[in-house]
């Protein structure tokens, strides 16, 4: 598949909902890069090298958010996130044709799989993948369309005004006081029978993760003008939120090191991607 005629392909940019500015944060992401960078093989991280030069995972994990700010990049919005309606799967939902982040994750990869694609174009596919992979585990970036994933929903988080989708982007994360490498140092932490059954599935399975565990982000005794979110919500998410993390963070690994040891594509997944570009 080639970067630029998919790239054309989707630039008149409508999307259903807009998700909040940073998503994950910059903290989040960089916990997801970092947690990702430690378990790079030998070959990952020489074809990273090659591309990145001296930059690593955490460093580029945030590129995609910051690039939103340019006007000229707003096309790529809607590959931040999927909308599912409640007891949908991703195939029964009506897609939106400017793509979404399962369709941008399996197109960054073939980018990167091409041998005929240019090193620009195989770095801005490898960026998005960090980021977008950690977004694939925050629950409202497989959100609901009819409150855009979270922002329509004003709650206090302590006394400051915000939205849901902002506290689990950002506040959640920050609430720690930890820098990236320090949250990163205590939550990597895996049993080989952990790593053997995290690195199970594909970015679809993934997904369904992230929608599986919206009710329990919704629990905070229903919308309201009123809803103060502060040290009971956090108790009760925030093992949701570590566990995210972690999965993200060696998930990334396990993909990259699948690609840049080019490891072949199964018929299974090949056949996948096909009717995910058969159904936009």
């Amino acid at each position: 598949m080639r970067y630029m005629k998919n790239l054309l392909l989707i630039m008149s940019f409508v999307s259903i909902y807009s998700p909040s500015a940073f998503s994950w944060g910059k903290t989040g992401h960089r916990i997801v890069g970092e947690i990702a960078q430690r378990h790079l093989n030998s070959s990952t991280l020489k074809g990273i090298k090659e591309l990145a030069g001296v930059d690593n995972l955490s460093r580029m994990s945030t590129w995609p958010d910051d690039v939103r700010s340019d006007p000229k990049m707003g096309y790529t919005s809607p590959w931040h996130y999927v909308s599912i309606p409640n007891g949908k799967t991703y195939f029964e939902q009506k897609r939106n044709k400017e793509g979404d982040i399962i369709e941008a994750l399996y197109r960054f990869e073939d980018t990167l799989r091409d041998p005929k694609e240019t090193k620009e174009h195989k770095l801005d596919a490898l960026r998005f993948m960090i980021h977008m992979t950690g977004d694939l585990h925050q629950p409202l970036h497989v959100g609901l369309a009819e409150d855009r994933g979270g922002n329509s929903i004003r709650v206090k988080w302590f006394k400051s005004e915000t939205n849901l989708h902002s506290v689990w982007d950002e506040e959640l994360v920050d609430f720690e006081k930890l820098s990236f490498t320090e949250y990163s140092n205590y939550l990597d932490h895996f049993t080989k029978v952990e790593v053997k059954e995290l690195e199970k599935g594909t970015f679809i399975d993934w997904a369904k993760e992230s929608q599986d565990l919206r009710p329990k982000v919704y629990d905070f005794g229903g919308v309201s003008e009123s809803v103060s979110l502060s040290y009971e919500y956090n108790y009760k998410v925030k093992p949701i939120i570590e566990l995210r993390l972690k999965q993200a963070g060696l998930r990334l690994a396990y993909v990259l090191n699948k690609i840049f040891s080019k490891e072949k594509i199964s018929k299974d997944e090949i056949e996948l991607r096909k009717k995910i570009i058969e159904n936009i």
